[in-house]
C-alpha cells in the first residue's frame, strides 16, 4: 500500500508541474502574439560602419543566405532584382551552410559571392541571428537600411 500512495503522489507532482508548465507556455505565446509576433532579429544598427572586408571593400548591398532556409530560397530573385539597381561589385551575397552551389549559380553575374560557414569572417562581422538579412550601405560603409526581406530594406543609396 504504501508504495501505491507514493506513486499517486509522484503522479500528481507530475502533473502538477505540467500543468505549470503549460500555463507558462501559453502565457509567453500570449505575450508573443499580443507584440506582433516574434521578437526582431538582431541585425547591426542604421548608422553603424561596418569595417573594410579586405577584397571585397565596401559594398552598397549586402545579403546573408543560408541554404537551409526556405525564406532565404524566397529572397533570392527579390534580392538580385535590387542587385541590378548596383554595380555587381557593389553587391556582395554571403552564403552559408551546404549545397551552397545553387545559391551561388543563381547570384553569380549580379553579385561577388561569400561562400563561408556560418561562423566565418564575413559572417562574424555582422551579428545577424536570422535569415536571410540584407543591408543597404553609404559610400562610407554606414548602415542606411537593414531588413530580415527586401521588401523592407527600401530604396536603393545613391552612390
Amino acid at each position: 500500500m504504501p508504495f501505491v500512495i507514493a506513486a499517486v503522489v509522484i503522479v500528481g507532482l507530475v502533473s502538477a508541474l505540467n500543468l505549470v508548465l503549460t500555463l507558462a507556455v501559453i502565457r509567453r505565446l500570449r505575450h508573443i502574439e499580443e507584440h506582433g509576433g516574434a521578437t526582431t532579429p538582431s541585425l547591426l544598427p542604421v548608422g553603424a560602419t561596418i569595417p573594410e572586408l579586405g577584397q571585397v571593400g565596401r559594398p552598397a548591398v549586402i545579403g546573408f543566405f543560408d541554404t537551409e532556409c526556405d525564406a532565404c530560397t524566397a529572397q533570392l530573385q527579390p534580392f538580385l532584382d535590387l542587385a541590378r539597381a548596383y554595380a555587381p561589385e557593389r553587391v556582395l551575397a554571403v552564403v552559408s551552410g551546404p549545397g551552397g552551389e545553387k545559391y551561388t549559380e543563381r547570384l553569380r553575374g549580379g553579385a561577388r559571392v561569400i561562400a563561408e560557414p556560418a561562423g566565418g569572417p564575413v559572417c562574424l562581422a555582422f551579428p545577424n541571428s536570422a535569415f536571410p538579412a540584407f543591408y543597404l550601405l553609404d559610400e562610407a560603409g554606414t548602415v542606411r537600411s537593414c531588413a530580415v526581406t527586401v521588401a523592407k530594406l527600401g530604396t536603393p543609396v545613391t552612390a
